[in-house]
């Protein structure tokens, strides 16, 4: 995003899991989203693609697709297929975030953690909000006793 004349890019780059910007802006409590907690190792499948939306963005992720899978010389559909371009840097990016996230909670650690399982979703699938909402609504609902228990101690 430009404003003011400098690109802006979420704060989630370089903390993921801002606790402590919370515990700064005053809160007693804590309860952290970890986006990163299974991610890791999920683009194996070097046939995978990601799954783009029929828009303008899914037309760049395809050609996103394209150009990075061309670096990589064509194999025979029964010959091992090493990762493409485009998941060794997701992937790349994936243990960044995860790395990040992990050592922020470490210094700052949060009063408690939800970590919905979002593997199955890729860097780009902006158009899969919903399904992600509802993963989300499902890993705090596994948890929900123990954050009532949480919001019931004393400050």
């Amino acid at each position: 995003m430009l404003r003011d004349g400098i690109v802006l890019v979420d704060g989630g780059l370089v903390n993921p899991v801002p606790v402590s910007l919370a515990r700064a802006m005053g809160a007693d409590k804590v309860i952290a989203v970890d986006l990163s907690s299974d991610r890791l190792g999920r683009r194996l499948n070097a046939n995978a693609q990601v799954e783009a939306p029929d828009s303008v963005i899914g037309e760049w992720i395809h050609k996103l697709q394209e150009n990075l899978g061309g670096l990589i010389p064509a194999h025979q559909s029964d010959q091992y297929r090493p990762p493409s371009m485009q998941d060794v840097l997701f992937s790349s990016i994936d243990i960044m975030q995860d790395r990040i996230s992990r050592s922020r909670m470490t210094e700052e650690p949060p009063d408690f953690v939800v970590s919905p399982r979002l593997a199955h979703l890729h860097l780009l699938d902006f158009h899969r909000a919903k399904e992600a909402i509802e993963e989300g609504k499902r890993a705090v609902d596994a948890i929900l006793h123990d954050l009532r228990a949480l919001a019931d101690q004393p400050s």
